[in-house]
């Protein structure tokens, strides 16, 4: 017998504080009822990852399987990762090339024919399984559901919601304007991912958003507005720390995938913001000896 494990040690966001569902003592897979795949890409989330894991667990549907890709964690995540050791299916723990390979890698090892992955310091809400169930069920030639979800703090502070859009090329060009879709409320079929070839290893960033414009291809999306994930952000998640990423990222996707004009008002929009800071350079210069200048890496040395 499996002993189950403790729920969270504080009020997970979203969570009511009765007590979980029970967990199951094995995932099964009932060829009956679809399976889902859920692959978690980690590193260095001994703080986080253990709410991951739980939101899976207490979704009350006990035929997923886990695949945990741990790219060589140095903090508490292998601790927690043995704890919960006999419901993770698959666990991959060695260097990787960045979290899109850690993803492509997970999900060669998918089985399932609904398939997620969940960043490792963000997790699922109540019932989002049972929902994407139930869009599948309604609609079944479906083969990308989009949620909602909400946008919280380190400490599960609300900040905000991102409601469900439609996953069409005029949702995707709004992103400047800060409309997306919720990667953590998004699951879609195993034929579907098949088809568009997985994320793009080359991106660290955008590559969900790209992988929706592969997506956004093949279908539009089955929407619904029930809250299916929660996304944590603060001062060390990896879309702040490399956030100067962003627009070269941005125009690499828009130039695949042939948005001329918002490529053009991008590069525009950074050309003026080069001048300005090269402008504010100059009056820098102006009143600062050159030699605090090259110290502090303001100009180049001669």
């Amino acid at each position: 017998m499996v002993e189950a494990p403790l729920p969270a040690t504080h009020p997970l966001y979203g969570w009511t504080s009765a007590a979980p569902p029970s967990v199951p003592e094995r995932f099964s897979k009932d060829p009956s009822r679809p399976l889902f795949s859920i692959v978690i890409p980690t590193l260095n989330q001994g703080p986080y990852i253990e709410d991951t894991l739980l939101s899976i667990l207490w979704q009350g549907y006990d035929n997923v399987e886990i695949i945990v890709v741990d790219g060589g964690s140095t903090d508490a995540t292998p601790a927690v990762l043995e704890r919960y050791r006999p419901w993770i299916r698959v666990l991959i723990s060695e260097p990787d090339r960045g979290q899109s390979d850690a993803i492509n890698k997970g999900f060669r090892r998918a089985s399932g024919s609904v398939l997620a992955w969940l960043n490792s310091d963000d997790f699922y809400l109540p019932g989002a399984f049972h929902s994407v169930l139930a869009c599948f069920a309604a609609d079944p030639s479906g083969r990308w559901v989009i949620g909602s979800g909400d946008i919280i703090s380190a400490d599960q502070q609300f900040l905000r919601h991102v409601p469900a859009r439609e996953g069409s090329e005029q949702t995707l060009l709004a992103i400047e304007n800060d409309c997306f879709l919720l990667q953590q409320s998004c699951f879609w079929s195993a034929s579907l991912w098949q088809e568009a070839g997985g994320v793009d290893e080359g991106l660290s960033l955008l590559m969900d958003y790209d992988l929706w414009w592969r997506f956004s291809q093949r279908c539009s999306g089955l929407v619904t507005q029930e809250k299916l994930g929660a996304m944590r952000y603060y001062a060390t998640v990896k879309t702040r720390r490399q956030g100067e990423r962003f627009p070269s990222e941005l125009a690499t996707i828009y130039a695949r995938y042939g948005a001329s004009e918002p490529l053009e008002r991008l590069v525009q929009r950074l050309l003026k913001e080069k001048s300005a800071l090269g402008e504010r350079l100059q009056a820098l210069e102006r009143q600062l000896p050159v030699r605090l200048l090259r110290r502090l890496r303001l100009l180049p040395r001669p």
